[in-house]
């Protein structure tokens, strides 16, 4: 008997109806296995927030990129409030140190942020222990004042070091999430459309706009690690949505790593591609200032607004489909150039049935999001209940969970305090660890299904199975 196959409309209303599998991502992607690479990129951010920060050399105040950044006399202004609030809790010791480092001339030394710091941990310990030693004693209630007012006096210095740039940018990233997912619980469309070109589009304009050089080398520096990490993590989504398998993180691993270059790649050979538009551009832009080739210049001026549309076209394609390069890696095995090729073909072919896959798998993010962050807040309530009520000072400091209140600590209780403060915020991190884990694995279950609705191909058609 002939066997018919299916038509094109079914076989796309088969592809579309896999999207509710998308929700299936939240349970899968808490495979421990997927943890130990996906912990791996959060802590790689966060240590090159630190370095992007250090390079930029720009500072913002409490607005962000709201405001303006932040000048020298801002800076000075900031230091004598800090130094002022120092000297309210640590007044001899910086008299102390400025009278030991005046020049020949008389002029006062300008002490920095963590001689300050130690100026009012040293001050707070003496006092604590002058207390200590005197006939009335020292109080509980009295030594907890102690130490508030140092930890108070140190959180006005901290504040005085200002944010660079690559902090704001996560913390804004961070404000546009919740806009998304308050979007998502108050079911407001404008809210979470805005979150989402907030998060893609504007902050990091923002940023770029404030570090034209470093921040846009830093984020694709980012891109290229976590690119390399995602690949790892798509391979193992992509064993276990396609073929119902498990893949341990030593062969996702070792398949990344024989696969860094195509992975790095990913989002250099796009930003290299653009950056060449821009230089197109910007060469017509300087030859209006050149006698006689400006006219011709003026004459050929459709060519860099042709250049500079097209740039536009491929790079809103190329955000919004970028989830699917990692992927077809992972699932075709392929080279950097044709996993670029086939998210450009499967964006531009279904665009629309795309942007709903994107959708959906925002708020499969924040249900994700919310689950495991709440999970997590919940134990760390307990743990936070436990050390206020039995961990001594060390323990309230921890509790508090304010950096200025464990700066404040001195001696044994210090090292204790930032040993277990390390820990906790690993475990912080976990929460950003599993929307990574989650991330990867809605863009692998994202293209698997956008095959399906274009190229019928069924999800188990992977390249191999496990580690080739």
């Amino acid at each position: 008997m002939e066997q018919h196959q299916p038509s094109g409309w079914l076989r796309s209303s088969s592809a579309l109806a896999r999207i509710p599998s998308l929700f299936g991502a939240v349970t899968s992607a808490l495979q421990p296995a997927r943890m130990p690479i996906a912990l791996l990129g959060v802590l790689l951010v966060s240590a090159l927030v630190s370095v992007v920060d250090l390079a930029g050399g720009v500072r913002f105040g409490d607005r962000g990129f709201s405001g303006s950044v932040v000048s020298e006399s801002q800076r000075e202004l900031a230091y004598q409030r800090a130094r002022n609030e120092a000297a309210r809790v640590a007044g001899l010791e910086i008299s102390r140190l400025e009278a030991e480092g005046r020049d020949e001339e008389g002029g006062v030394p300008r002490l920095g942020l963590g001689t300050l710091r130690d100026a009012v941990r040293d001050a707070a310990r003496a006092r604590i222990d002058e207390r200590r030693d005197s006939e009335a004693g020292l109080g509980e209630a009295e030594e907890r004042d102690i130490r508030r007012r140092a930890a108070a006096a140190i959180e006005v210095i901290d504040a005085a070091e200002h944010r660079g740039v690559a902090t704001v940018f996560i913390d804004a990233e961070r404000a546009a999430a919740k806009q998304v997912l308050n979007g998502i619980v108050q079911l407001d469309p404008e809210m979470f459309l805005g979150g989402v070109l907030g998060a893609v589009f504007s902050v990091p304009a923002a940023a770029i706009r404030a570090s034209p050089l470093i921040f846009p080398l830093g984020l694709l520096v980012l891109l290229a690690v976590l690119t390399f990490l995602a690949g790892a993590l798509a391979r193992m989504a992509a064993v276990h949505a396609g073929r119902n398998g498990r893949l341990g993180p030593h062969e996702a691993a070792w398949f990344a790593r024989d696969r860094a270059l195509h992975l790095v790649a990913l989002p250099v050979l796009p930003t290299l591609v653009l950056a060449g538009m821009a230089v197109v551009v910007l060469l017509f832009a300087l030859l209006l200032r050149v006698p006689v080739l400006n006219l011709l210049a003026a004459l050929l001026f459709i060519i860099p607004i042709l250049v500079a549309l097209l740039g536009s076209l491929l790079a809103l394609v190329g955000i919004i489909g970028f989830p699917l390069m990692p992927a077809a890696v992972a699932v075709e095995d392929c080279d950097a150039g044709d996993a670029i090729t086939r998210a450009y073909a499967l964006v531009l072919a279904r665009p629309l049935v795309w942007l709903l896959v994107v959708a959906v798998s925002i708020v499969v993010l924040a249900v994700g999001g919310l689950v495991v962050g709440g999970a997590l807040g919940f134990a760390g309530s307990a743990i936070h209940a436990a050390l206020d009520l039995v961990g001594g000072e060390a323990g309230r400091a921890l509790a508090s969970g304010e950096r200025s209140a464990i700066s404040a600590l001195f001696g044994a209780e210090r090292l204790v305090a930032g040993v277990a403060d390390a820990w906790l915020r690993l475990f912080g991190y976990l929460s950003g660890a599993y929307l990574f884990s989650l991330a990867c694995d809605l863009s692998v279950r994202g293209y698997l299904l956008m095959r399906a609705r274009i190229d019928g191909e069924h999800p188990s058609t992977i390249s191999g199975y496990g580690i080739r």
